[in-house]
């Protein structure tokens, strides 16, 4: 008792320990509402902080603490694009130039034998349809309906294997011949200049078929292709069709259509067909096939030695 009476007095009275009660209250309200901030190796509410690393041993990274000042974020790194410079094409196009339409292109290269042989066998299909084709219908002459007709005799490939025929007969289909060639190769130099398509498909298929050629095979393109085409479009066509104005037309249309590709175009077709029915119109006219025929091999030869002198790079051997 004695003990604790003497506690109590030191408590009471002595200056350093006497703390009024209503300072330990207050005391006790300010800290529990302000947040206590630990500070390293203290003890916060029974738990020992972590202490911060501020260097990771045997490493020479230092890892700031939770403390340090955050520092500004790195600046960007510059841009490697550099501007562009004079000459250069602008951003999203392209420097090459534009390609044009496909028909501007110039065809591949050929061979001579290559030119020679779809000229041959080209050549020899047309032929033995129209050949097939016409004599069917002079052995069915008797059997196929009547609109069908004899297509040896109501347009003979040659006239002058048809008797009678006179050697008169023979000087005007000449004549014919040679003004439909005439009026042709007239026609095609004035177009050349004044129809930029039909002069770019043109050149482009003279180009390719006449460069390999020597002079010899000139003959040979421009004769055999006419024979063909003249018997199966002038000898066939024309008389399925009644053999008249209808036939003439229908028969240049076909030959038209079937002369697009190749490097020609619309335009060259256009020209074909034409051509066809004037081809057609001698043909009707004097009833053989054979003037269309000298018609458009004359036609043909005069076109390409006009092409070649227009084109003097290009040598015929």
């Amino acid at each position: 008792l004695r003990a604790a009476g003497m506690i109590t007095r030191t408590l009471l009275f002595h200056p350093a320990a006497a703390t009024p009660l209503a300072s330990l209250r207050g005391a006790s309200r300010r800290a529990g509402s302000a947040p206590t901030r630990a500070t390293p190796g203290r003890v916060v509410a029974g738990k020992r902080s972590r202490r911060p690393k501020a260097e990771k041993r045997g490493s020479d990274v230092a890892i700031p603490s939770s403390e340090a000042t955050p520092s500004t974020p790195p600046p960007a790194p510059a841009s490697s694009k550099t501007l562009p410079e004079e000459g250069d094409a602008p951003r999203g196009t392209s420097s090459a130039p534009p390609k044009g339409p496909p028909t501007d292109d110039p065809l591949p290269a050929v061979t001579r034998d290559q030119v020679l042989d779809s000229c041959l066998g080209t050549t020899a299909w047309m032929l033995g349809i129209a050949i097939i084709l016409r004599e069917a219908t002079f052995f069915g002459r008797d059997v196929l309906p009547d609109a069908i007709g004899d297509w040896t005799a109501t347009l003979p490939l040659v006239a002058a294997l048809h008797p009678p025929f006179e050697p008169v007969d023979l000087a005007s289909h000449a004549a014919v011949a040679v003004a439909a060639a005439a009026t042709v190769t007239t026609t095609r130099s004035a177009l050349l200049d004044a129809w930029p398509d039909f002069a770019a498909a043109t050149d482009r298929s003279n180009r390719q078929v006449l460069t390999p050629l020597s002079i010899g095979d000139l003959v040979t393109v421009s004769a055999l292709p006419a024979v063909a085409e003249e018997a199966l479009f002038r000898g066939c066509v024309v008389p399925a069709f009644g053999g008249g104005p209808v036939g003439v037309i229908v028969s240049g249309m076909t030959f038209g259509a079937l002369h697009v590709g190749g490097g020609r175009n619309v335009a060259f077709a256009a020209w074909a067909s034409a051509v066809g029915c004037l081809y057609g119109t001698c043909a009707v006219g004097c009833g053989d096939v054979s003037v269309a025929i000298a018609a458009h091999a004359m036609a043909n030869y005069a076109s390409a030695t006009m092409w070649l002198e227009k084109n003097p790079d290009v040598k015929l051997r």
